[in-house]
């Protein structure tokens, strides 16, 4: 225990160092001298330790931070790096690009730059009045049905309509629906999120038929956002069996108490790091991954777990295309949740097993780190050049 609060600590301490860090002159992967500059406010935190010693597991968020640097060198720019969040900091010289993400310091800093920059907005998720629109009234469904009120753990706080309006570009993850709810702005480029090379082939060797009864629910915060009350209204009373990998608030651990201490079908393990032992041993005793939230850009807990052999079972508001070899929500209603689930786990074995195999390839090719690279490459490429003064 106290090792885990040391750790915390640490990680609090260095998130609160990176907040305020200015990153100058990254540009380690240029070829030759670089010719232009751009400015980044995105994260800091996971390009603060040497190369040898970052992490290169978690591609959302941290994988992110570190490639679109890498990008921006190889397209000849020397990058600067502010945190989003990075109140404090103004630009003290001009830049060619400026990527910004979020609606804190996008402002402050767009206000401080020439007219000539080239200004591109970076967003993760979905237009943020829609966003929290699905956020409302998920949280409404759940007034409705418990009579219970949640605080709001994913609710956009920062307006962001500042950032959109004075961008030259967007670019977004998330598949077509994703860029659709940016249709009222300008020049909208959707890329597919990513994952980090997967060498784990556990998922060869697992019993379908067993696995066909387990499905695993792996999921950054947001309780009622991503759609945890809804899964466990649904498989309270089944003799189906639910994996719940997700830090739990405390008011919603209070508010259903009942179905995450008394249900002997639904397991509770809180935080589980990806890549981990125990997420190894769920990857091999389950054969899906479910996943009702109400918006995102492309949950990389997902894709993870899709690389991992677990067959989605997602909402649309993931943005994530499942092809032949996923299982769509028609929607988010419990009885459609705990219908879809029941059919899925009377699935033959051989069906799970070749839907298994293809969605295993289509998730380890199209959703690589290299494709994240490219697609960016080509997205920042074609913005500036239809964006230059």
């Amino acid at each position: 225990m106290l090792v885990g609060t040391v750790k915390d600590a640490l990680v609090r301490r260095l998130a609160g160092f990176a907040a305020s860090r200015v990153i100058r002159d990254y540009d380690g992967f240029c070829k030759g001298k670089p010719t232009r500059r751009a400015l980044l406010s995105y994260l800091a935190l996971p390009l603060l330790p040497p190369p040898a010693l970052r992490d290169r597991v978690k591609f959302s968020n941290r994988g992110i931070a570190q490639e679109i640097p890498r990008v921006l060198n190889e397209l000849g720019y020397s990058v600067d790096i502010v945190n989003y969040d990075n109140r404090s900091w103004l630009p003290d010289q001009p830049y060619d690009l400026f990527i910004g993400h979020g609606g804190i310091n996008f402002e402050q800093i767009s206000r401080r730059l020439p007219e000539r920059t080239v200004r591109i907005y970076f967003a993760t998720g979905i237009y943020w009045r829609e966003w929290n629109a699905h956020n409302e009234r998920r949280a409404a469904g759940l007034f409705s049905r418990r009579g219970v009120t949640l605080a709001s753990y994913r609710a956009i706080e920062n307006d962001e309509e500042y950032a959109l309006d004075k961008s030259d570009g967007i670019i977004c993850l998330g598949n077509r629906r994703a860029v659709e709810t940016y249709s009222r702005f300008p020049r909208v480029t959707g890329i597919n999120n990513a994952i980090f090379p997967v060498t784990w082939e556990g998922w060869r060797g697992k019993n379908f038929g067993e696995g066909r009864e387990h499905f695993l629910f792996f999921s950054g915060r947001g309780n009622v956002h991503k759609g945890l009350d809804l899964l466990l209204e649904a498989f309270a009373g089944t003799d189906l069996h639910l994996h719940v990998c997700q830090h739990l608030e405390p008011d919603f651990a209070d508010a259903y108490k009942r179905e995450l201490t008394e249900y002997s079908n639904i397991h509770v393990y809180g935080f589980i790091p990806m890549r981990s032992s125990k997420f190894y041993a769920l990857a091999k005793r389950c054969d899906w991954v479910v996943s009702p939230t109400c918006a995102e850009g492309q949950p990389g807990a997902v894709l993870e777990c899709m690389a991992h052999g677990l067959i989605p079972i997602l909402s649309d508001e993931a943005n994530i295309d499942v092809g032949k070899w996923g299982i769509p929500l028609s929607d988010c209603r419990i009885d459609t949740l705990r219908s879809t689930v029941l059919y899925a786990s009377v699935m033959g074995t051989d069906s799970i097993r070749q839907m298994t195999a293809e969605m295993v390839d289509v998730t380890r090719n199209q959703y690589s780190a290299v494709n994240f690279s490219m697609n960016m490459r080509k997205a920042i490429a074609g913005l500036t050049l239809s964006c230059q003064r």
